[in-house]
């Protein structure tokens, strides 16, 4: 029984290690936009798309909606400049003048927020969410990819 345990645990490892990036439409067996995505999996896209690209997408949980759903804010950037975000972050604050330091715009990533679903019952920004996720992370696409590698 133990082997058995431990081989489903080296299997599911293995299988995350190399999990596939999948769009939106593969993942959720539709298309977007032709049916009403649950919050659930539209969370479990995002979560899907951090485990298949870790070195360029981290997820944050910031809070919860009124029904208990989780928010989560996601951290997309090059695999160079994700391992160095709290030094962009610091940088950043040095920047605006709201931490002291040098600062630097040198070779300072751009930053843009990308904010989806100000009101819940509005399915097309997490559909968005979804397809902007999935091709900033496509390794296919060669623009988003040099998107976030272009310094500031």
């Amino acid at each position: 029984m133990k082997k058995l345990f431990l081989a489903t645990i080296l299997q599911v490892s293995i299988l995350f290690c190399f999990a596939q990036l999948k769009s939106p439409s593969e993942f959720l067996g539709y298309e977007l936009g032709t049916k009403w995505t649950l919050h659930y999996k539209v969370i479990n896209y995002f979560n899907h798309a951090a485990n298949a690209k870790p070195q360029m997408v981290k997820l944050e949980k910031y809070g919860e909606t009124n029904e208990g759903r989780e928010l989560v804010l996601a951290i997309v950037a090059s695999p160079e400049n994700l391992v160095r975000l709290e030094e962009i972050r610091k940088n950043n604050l040095r920047l605006t003048g709201l931490e002291k330091g040098n600062a630097s715009v040198a070779n300072a990533p751009a930053i843009v927020w990308l904010s989806y679903n100000v009101h819940g019952n509005e399915t097309s920004s997490s559909e968005v969410a979804m397809k902007t996720l999935y091709e900033l992370l496509n390794s296919n696409n060669a623009q988003t990819q040099q998107w976030l590698k272009i310094p500031l």
